[in-house]
């Protein structure tokens, strides 16, 4: 087994939470994230929070990200929490006990509220002993890795970092350089997608159902991961690869096939994921 995470959305939405640790388990994942929908989704299907430990327990994967909290300000959602889910968010950080909570702010904020909104997220995910690992995404509130930066930086919080999404980072058009400018151990995640040369019309459309697996596109994945590597920076790998096509397929076979090509490229590179324990 690999020490790779297997993000929810590589697998389609409608793909149960046991076929979830299933597909992760059989393809060689040590981790998956969870959302509140496929929570929810199991507590649905009759699956009580013992049944769900025992599942995952007996496949050998763990809970190791949840997320995304996306609504942690005053007027974004109408709520100044982590988000509609926020009950849920919690209970989930009690039960799996995972490394991090993962967020990102689909609006527009200002820089001041946007810093002062992380830093209470950040204190209240401590205390459930949690790392918060924010996205910057090129059609959200926080566009790119240095408006990502300035918020987390601005917060100093112990336990806020970043989340390095190959694919965001490509579209996001922040040059490479950059990438050394974040402390190397605020790299919590980094998550594997590949890209086309052109892109949709629509970022928000090509994200949710466009991206490529590794090698197939043309992200640097030499010079991004290099660099990230050269300078300390040991992050968590996760693969994250949202296409329709993947989506299509056999969750255990939509899983193989994506792990498959990442860790191909993980062992080209000479990179061997951590874990976080």
């Amino acid at each position: 087994m690999s020490n790779l995470i297997l993000n929810a959305q590589t697998l389609a939405p409608a793909v149960s939470f046991e076929a979830r640790v299933k597909a992760a388990s059989s393809a060689g994942y040590r981790g998956i994230s969870i959302r509140p929908s496929e929570y929810n989704g199991a507590r649905a299907q009759g699956l009580d929070d013992e049944a769900i430990l025992k599942l995952l327990a007996d496949a050998h994967v763990e809970v190791t990200e949840i997320g995304l909290a996306t609504t942690w300000l005053p007027g974004a959602g109408g709520q100044a929490g982590v988000d509609g889910d926020e009950a849920v968010l919690w209970h989930m950080a009690d039960i799996f006990k995972p490394r991090q909570l993962n967020c990102a702010m689909w609006e527009k904020q200002t820089l001041p509220d946007m810093i002062r909104g992380f830093g209470v997220l950040c204190d209240r995910a401590a205390a459930k002993g949690l790392l918060v690992a924010l996205e910057f995404i090129p059609h959200s509130g926080v566009r790119d890795m240095l408006a990502g930066w300035q918020i987390v930086n601005g917060a100093a919080r112990p336990n806020g970092g970043l989340i390095f999404d190959t694919w965001h980072f490509q579209r996001g058009g922040t040059a490479h350089e950059a990438i050394t400018t974040v402390p190397a151990d605020k790299w919590y995640t980094l998550q594997l997608s590949d890209a086309r040369d052109v892109p949709w019309p629509e970022v928000r459309e090509e994200s949710r159902h466009g991206r490529l697996l590794p090698g197939e596109g043309v992200i640097d994945f030499d010079d991004i991961i290099g660099r990230l590597h050269t300078y300390g920076a040991n992050p968590t790998i996760s693969v994250e690869v949202i296409s329709d096509t993947l989506h299509r397929l056999a969750p255990e076979v939509a899983a193989r096939t994506a792990i498959e090509l990442c860790i191909a490229l993980l062992e080209r590179l000479g990179i061997k994921p951590p874990w976080w324990k």
